[in-house]
């Protein structure tokens, strides 16, 4: 399956929104299905005592349920045409929590190496691990609906009536807007914030699938959040394996909006976006998918 079949899956949707008007249905959806999957999460909170951070995560899945029923029921959107396919999705899921993993322990590593981050603790315990073990799966749902809502549908859609920059950059625009109220967001988690959205569109062209750039979104959050104790987009995540202090200025440390928050992780994001353009658009191979994409826009 390439992207050009996803495309072509997805022409054959009832509507083709033009692309002002998508995410303003994508901001609908997601705001009506979010109210009510925090809503869900608080009540849940209360009457059992669950953490609140693992409900929240797990309350995507009101958000990925919106989506599907919308674009399963209103648009009649084949599944391909959401890059949802069963083929190797464990083994394309795999392949993302690596490549994710990788990427957070490069910028981490950097960090370290620059004085700006500091190892002040390790920690390990049968809680934390079990803990850990359902925060893999908390991560995976977040930011598979993430992905589900920003590339699988909304790309998608773009996709289908204009050029592929224009659809990666409304994408990419509409990925940092939905990011806008996190705490801690200044100049450079925005584009800490774009630079991912871009990178997130490039890989599903690579790689011609949902599930590898959700695996790379789920393997960013859970390290950065649930193995370094660092804020996740702006958001406190609790108990980690490995504490670390913060020296310097935000834009090295990342500060308070976390790994994000620092020019390391945007640069080592604009090196693996580097390579995907490369690959994608300078090959030709991905000369001639360029060609294609554009052609039929």
């Amino acid at each position: 399956m390439t992207y050009e079949n996803i495309i072509e899956a997805k022409k054959e949707s009832r509507y083709n929104f033009s692309w002002w008007l998508a995410p303003i249905i994508g901001f609908a959806l997601l705001l009506i299905s979010q109210t009510i999957g925090l809503l869900w999460a608080e009540i849940t909170r209360l009457l059992t005592g669950i953490e609140s951070q693992i409900l929240e995560l797990f309350s995507f899945a009101f958000i990925a349920s919106a989506i599907l029923l919308w674009t399963r029921l209103v648009e009649k959107s084949p599944w391909a045409g959401l890059g949802i396919f069963r083929k190797n999705f464990w083994k394309q899921f795999s392949l993302g929590w690596f490549l994710g993993a990788g990427l957070l322990l490069s910028c981490v590593l950097l960090m370290m190496v620059l004085g700006a981050v500091k190892i002040t603790s390790v920690n390990f315990s049968p809680s934390l691990v079990g803990r850990f073990l359902v925060l893999i799966l908390a991560w995976s749902v977040q930011s598979t609906t993430e992905e589900l809502l920003c590339r699988g549908w909304l790309f998608t859609s773009l996709s289908t009536r204009y050029p592929i920059y224009w659809s990666i950059f409304v994408s990419a625009f509409f990925f940092t807007i939905i990011h806008i109220g996190n705490d801690g967001l200044s100049l450079i988690p925005l584009l800490d914030l774009f630079s991912f959205g871009v990178l997130a569109a490039l890989c599903f062209l690579k790689f011609n699938n949902l599930w590898v750039i959700s695996g790379i979104h789920a393997a960013w959050n859970c390290f950065q959040g649930s193995v370094f104790a660092f804020p996740v987009s702006g958001n406190s995540t609790g108990a980690a394996f490995v504490n670390v202090s913060l020296h310097g200025k935000n834009w090295l440390s990342g500060g308070p909006f976390g790994v994000e928050g620092s020019l390391i992780s945007v640069l080592v994001q604009l090196i693996f976006i580097s390579w995907l353009v490369f690959d994608l658009f300078y090959k030709k191979q991905g000369e001639t998918k360029l060609h294609l994409l554009n052609s039929k826009s």
